[in-house]
């Protein structure tokens, strides 16, 4: 009778582990696809996740990587100004100078999403 409950007990904890485990990893999959975020959050993200290495995370280009591949400073707002939304998209989907083209890992929204937010880091 005792190895019936121990058997119970530990039955149930595993369940609850599992049912934990499967409501984290849906929570995770609908952060990473961007759901319940506003297009910018998003962008946020997308841009930290990507381009912050090169571009820095206020889109100065002040990092290390920076000093290698010497991207532009994107809060200058006469470089904003000489590029228009298409063009920025084109560039982070095809690729432009030494920028890897990101159209395979990332869709269509995440780099809009991206470019929007580059936008607002406008000075």
């Amino acid at each position: 009778m005792k190895r019936v409950k121990v058997f119970v007990s530990l039955a149930a904890v595993c369940l609850f582990a599992a049912a934990a485990a499967v409501s984290s990893v849906s929570t995770a999959a609908e952060t990473k696809k961007g759901k319940g975020q506003s297009p910018l959050e998003r962008g946020r993200e997308v841009y930290a996740a990507n381009c912050g290495r090169c571009h820095g995370a206020d889109g100065a280009g002040h990092t290390r990587m920076a000093e290698i591949v010497e991207p532009p400073d994107m809060t200058d707002a006469a470089w904003q100004r000489q590029r228009s939304t298409s063009r920025m998209v084109a560039s982070v989907a095809n690729g432009r100078g030494q920028m890897p083209a990101f159209k395979k890992k990332l869709s269509r929204p995440e780099i809009a999403a991206a470019v929007a937010y580059v936008r607002t880091l406008k000075r």
